[in-house]
């Protein structure tokens, strides 16, 4: 596994600050129609409905622009966050829209941390949209009121699983790529000399440690299956998930430089 250099960990109220900036970021993709759908849509208008459909846009964003600064948020976006939150229908990326959706399970991560949800969902699981509604987005003093931080051993301990997860995602993509497995001498003498092994061995090691149930087939067991065995569209969903509960957990552990929310390293 990677070697991190720590740096300072969040405070409460950054955290919550964070989490509340992320809210914000998810409701912008939430509201913005995929680009098939927005480009039916214009094929349908003349230009005086497409020029009222970009004025129209244009306030909406320059008012919430606006409303986040008033409330003390908008200093707390990271610059690809302003990015987003500057965005409109006619201006956001489709990379956008899908990067800030997935943030639901970076806030999902924060919510946990903040003793707001009492666990985290298995790998499998993606996180339900409803679970924002717990957040007063408005209100940040009520957020730190209420607010009861997990010890750094707790996170620390969701951390490292979720590097496990990511590491065996990371693993897979080599696998599919046709990579060859470097085989140390000291790994030979282990009796790991291929993927397969280094899969096997750390799949019980981490069943035996109780970091997940029983193996599936000598690996990882997700959706019911071995790892190795999940459908395209199964592996892109927990591969996901996966990235960005490790991405909110690296933060929250310290491991981005400055804690700058864009900079947050997810090496595995």
């Amino acid at each position: 596994m990677w070697l991190w250099r720590r740096h300072s960990r969040p405070t409460l109220p950054e955290v919550a600050n964070r989490l509340l900036v992320l809210t914000y970021v998810i409701g912008r993709s939430v509201k913005s129609p995929p680009p098939d759908v927005l480009e039916s849509m214009l094929k349908k208008w003349g230009p005086a409905e497409v020029e009222k459909l970009r004025r129209n846009e244009d306030n909406r964003r320059d008012a919430l622009v606006e409303r986040l600064r008033n409330i003390g948020l908008w200093r707390h976006a990271s610059p690809k966050e302003k990015a987003i939150l500057r965005s409109t229908w006619l201006t956001m990326t489709n990379q956008q829209r899908i990067d800030a959706s997935w943030r639901l399970e970076s806030a999902q991560v924060l919510m946990w941390a903040l003793g707001m949800l009492p666990n985290l969902p298995a790998y499998d699981a993606a996180a339900e949209p409803d679970i924002l509604k717990q957040v007063p987005f408005d209100d940040l003093p009520a957020l730190v009121q209420s607010a009861a931080m997990r010890s750094a051993a707790e996170i620390d301990a969701a951390r490292d699983v979720a590097e496990l997860w990511h590491w065996r995602s990371r693993t897979r993509e080599l696998i599919e790529r046709g990579e060859r497995f470097r085989a140390t001498p000291e790994l030979i003498a282990a009796g790991i000399g291929s993927f397969d092994d280094i899969i096997r061995v750390t799949a019980k090691t981490a069943a035996a440690e109780g970091l997940f149930p029983a193996c599936i087939e000598d690996d990882f067991p997700i959706c019911g299956k071995a790892y190795r065995d999940l459908a395209e569209a199964e592996w892109s969903n927990v591969r996901s998930i996966t990235a960005e509960r490790h991405f909110a957990l690296n933060w929250l552990c310290g491991y981005a430089p400055g804690n700058q929310w864009d900079k947050t390293p997810t090496n595995t």
